[in-house]
């Protein structure tokens, strides 16, 4: 997973989990502060609609017979007219009562007055009050500090005494609001607050979002810079102006970028400077001009065989950067193997390639023996690593076959005072890919292999600067 994915991610999991938790904590105080402002209320109703009832008609009202009287009418109509006023939109009474001390009841409660309406529900002077959770309190206004459950229903209830005239309480008046309308209440602000939650998330992913493409821009620069760098194209200018930080990564970058373009060009050049005195030495210890007859003529007791691997070890490091080192240098063991085998030597190592020398080691009555030797070599090399090419691909390290050509050439002293051995051999190696020949080899090499092997004239028609023979 990317770094800049991963930043995403970690804000928008900060965002939920600091939201979240925000969300519940406000969504619990305003529950309980909700739930107090409920109690206050249904204690209020109680304790105002005590005042209203007269003590001396209702400590008159005795037994069942005594809801048949003009005293027990009035009560009720008064009790339901507390009920009546108090069912509205941000409250809703169910039930309104009263109840008086009797120690024969284990509530130690009996009902005297109650405004429901339903025969079924209503309950008679002198019938026992239930037991609750939260016991009747003669002496004090009281609400619930949680909800209770009766044989009507749970409830968040409150009680209020009813006094006489003398401020003695004599009873209470009990005010029942139904859960389910104090519970919808809760819902309607729970489901307010998630929505304020979901604009909420949605303004966080909208940030985080434009954080990422922020921080995004600058790693996928320094990206493609780093590619560029792994593949041999070293960038010097690359400016990232999204922070100070960022802008000192580029600069660091460029630096890197520099020092190892500088040093792969002092490679490069310690290598040709090397690969040219070798072959120049050994053409000048030869008496060589490079010049062979076709028939009868001089010998070519030195060769040189360069195979370019170029495109190969770019396509190992694009498609296969873990294991790019390891097979490039089992590519190059290929290669090695098959020089070292026709008896060659090995240069230099170049970004292009690999330059190898074959020197007569026999008796230079043998025709071209170095010559047959650097063409054996070369058709070894292409096998071998041919072989490589079609394995990986089956292992799927690369997608498809890279190109790698060889050529071979004569060291020249015409071409070492023009400051170019392996550089020709290296023009001539670049023709490989061009004409689609995998071992290309100059007419001087093919007039020195004349007489074991016969080569064909593959270069471009009336082209005289490099004449070139394929195989």
């Amino acid at each position: 997973m990317r770094f800049s994915t991963r930043v995403l991610l970690a804000l928008i999991g900060a965002a939920v989990v600091t939201h979240g938790v925000l969300f519940a904590l406000m969504y619990r105080t305003a529950r309980d502060s909700l739930f107090r402002e409920m109690r206050v209320q249904v204690a209020n109703i109680a304790s105002t609609g005590a005042l209203s009832i007269d003590a001396a008609a209702h400590e008159s009202i005795r037994g069942p017979e005594g809801a048949q009287t003009p005293a027990y009418e009035q009560l009720v109509r008064r009790a339901r007219a507390i009920r009546d006023a108090n069912r509205r939109s941000d409250i809703r009474v169910k039930y309104v009562y009263t109840a008086r001390p009797n120690p024969a009841h284990p509530s130690g409660f009996e009902f005297v007055i109650d405004a429901e309406e339903s025969a079924e529900e209503r309950s008679l002077p002198g019938d026992p009050f239930p037991e609750l959770t939260e016991p009747l309190r003669l002496d004090e206004t009281r609400a619930d500090e949680r909800f209770s459950t009766d044989q009507w229903g749970t409830w968040l209830s409150a009680s209020a005494p009813i006094r006489d005239a003398s401020g003695n309480p004599v009873a209470v008046l009990g005010v029942d609001v139904s859960a389910d309308v104090v519970r919808a209440t809760l819902a309607d602000l729970w489901w307010r607050g998630a929505g304020a939650l979901g604009i909420a998330f949605a303004v966080a992913g909208g940030l985080a979002w434009l954080i990422y493409r922020w921080v995004r821009s600058p790693i996928l620069e320094i990206e493609r810079a780093v590619d560029r760098v792994g593949q041999g194209d070293y960038p010097i200018e690359t400016h990232l102006a999204n922070s100070e930080d960022f802008e000192r990564v580029a600069l660091a970058l460029n630096t890197a970028a520099r020092a190892l373009r500088e040093r792969e060009t002092l490679k490069e050049n310690l290598a040709r400077i090397v690969g040219d005195q070798v072959a120049g030495r050994l053409a000048l210890r030869s008496g060589n001009t490079g010049r062979s007859e076709a028939a009868g003529g001089d010998k070519a007791p030195v060769a040189l065989l360069f195979a370019g691997f170029r495109d190969a070890s770019e396509r190992l490091t694009r498609e296969a950067p873990d294991q790019a080192a390891k097979l490039i240098e089992e590519l190059c063991a290929a290669v090695i193997e098959g020089v070292v085998e026709y008896g060659g030597e090995v240069v230099s190592f170049q970004r292009d390639g690999l330059l190898a020398v074959f020197e007569d080691e026999e008796s230079r009555a043998a025709a071209g023996n170095a010559a047959v030797r650097a063409m054996r070599a070369a058709f070894k090399v292409r096998r071998q690593t041919e072989k490589l090419f079609w394995r990986w691909m089956a292992e799927d390290r690369l997608s498809e076959r890279p190109w790698l050509g060889v050529s071979v050439d004569v060291p020249t002293t015409e071409g070492v005072e023009a400051g170019g051995v392996a550089g020709r051999v290296i023009s001539i190696d670049g023709l490989t890919r061009e004409l689609s020949i995998g071992v290309l080899a100059s007419a001087d090499i093919a007039r020195a292999v004349a007489s074991e092997m016969e080569l064909r004239p593959a270069g471009r028609p009336g082209d005289t600067a490099v004449a070139v023979y394929g195989a």
